[in-house]
């Protein structure tokens, strides 16, 4: 299975660099060339451009280091997220365009507001191969166009912070770290990308993420006890879910831009993921210890704001937007994701 995995993406790969090939954009011309498409939307979970969050979140004890026991708290929330060119170009005529690029993210959750220490709750980065979107411009009123794009793999990596950890052990939780990691490729099809930032636009996404294998997560054996995550004791994996997939929707308006180069933006996501089958708050001294299933649950994500295009460059940084972010769903973040009916809502700002 794993060689014909293999064998599989590696004639994948080859049919970028066949299209490359005949293009009509000269190979060097097309080289770390920034292209108006491929590129996330607002409502995205993990963008490819830096996003910062200041939300008033769900709390809960797992990881609220400080124990102030209040049912919500403000926290402070950064990604750091890019979209390296390494081609970009039309092929055979301006009907048909390709770009590719590097998707790289790492995001941070602070607990800034614990003044005692403002302990890092979670910290995340995703990694992986070239990432390959062909467009087809139609240009018929409505539908402008239509683009296909395959990441063949990426790789995910969760950690909490140390503080946390130790705070784990002093309170005596039976699990004190659940190493989410997992490798995936993930296909993305756009109707309407903003290929014109300052147009009017209604674009939507749909998206599929599918494990390459394995499960979502693994676990240490000095990490806690193991019969929580893996009811039946056996080794520590990592552990194969029964679902390893996820699904997603995305929408996103665009207002026609103002003379002063502002605009408004309205995006959404609904996605269905796993939520992870362990219970964080179980205690070393809870007798019998409670375990839960891995379950699929919808999440909902969106931003209403306002953005401002610099006048006459159209490239990386030359967007920047303000306005309100509110999720609801699982906890998006690492080994939390375990948790359900978190909600978040919050100033958001982003720099594209």
């Amino acid at each position: 299975m794993k060689r014909a995995s293999l064998i599989a993406l590696c004639v994948l790969m080859a049919i970028p660099l066949c299209a490359i090939k005949s293009a009509s954009t000269p190979f060097g011309r097309g080289l770390f060339r920034y292209a108006q498409f491929g590129h996330s939307l607002y409502a995205d979970l993990h963008p490819n451009f830096p996003r910062m969050d200041i939300p008033y979140c769900t709390n809960n004890p797992v990881y609220d280091y400080g124990a102030h026991g209040t049912p919500y708290r403000w926290q402070t929330q950064g990604l750091f997220g890019i979209n390296l060119p390494l081609w970009a170009g039309n092929l055979k005529d301006s009907t048909f365009a390709m770009t590719v690029n590097m998707h790289l993210s790492a995001n941070l959750w602070m607990d800034f507001y614990d003044f005692s220490t403002s302990p890092i709750v979670d910290t995340d980065y995703r990694i992986g191969l070239p990432t390959v979107t062909f467009l087809h411009r139609l240009d018929r009123g409505f539908a402008k166009n239509y683009s296909v794009q395959w990441s063949p793999f990426k790789h995910e990596s969760t950690h909490i912070g140390d503080e946390l950890q130790i705070r784990y052990i002093d309170r005596g939780y039976a699990l004190r770290r659940v190493n989410v990691s997992y490798n995936y490729t993930e296909f993305v099809f756009t109707f309407n990308e903003a290929e014109d930032r300052y147009a009017q636009n209604h674009c939507f996404r749909l998206g599929l993420m599918l494990l390459w294998h394995g499960g979502w997560f693994n676990m240490d054996p000095d990490a806690g006890d193991a019969s929580i995550v893996d009811p039946n004791g056996t080794e520590l994996v990592p552990y194969t879910q029964r679902n390893p997939w996820e699904l997603y929707f995305q929408y996103q308006y665009q207002s026609p831009t103002s003379k002063h180069g502002f605009q408004g933006i309205a995006s959404a996501e609904i996605r269905n993921r796993e939520c992870y089958g362990f219970d964080l708050s179980v205690l070393k001294t809870d007798d019998p210890k409670n375990l839960q299933k891995d379950r699929r649950v919808f999440t909902y994500n969106i931003f209403v704001g306002a953005r401002y295009n610099t006048p006459g460059y159209d490239g990386y940084f030359s967007r920047i937007a303000l306005g309100v972010r509110a999720y609801h769903g699982n906890c998006p973040y690492g080994q939390f994701r375990s948790i359900s009916n978190y909600s978040q809502i919050g100033v958001c700002l982003m720099f594209e």
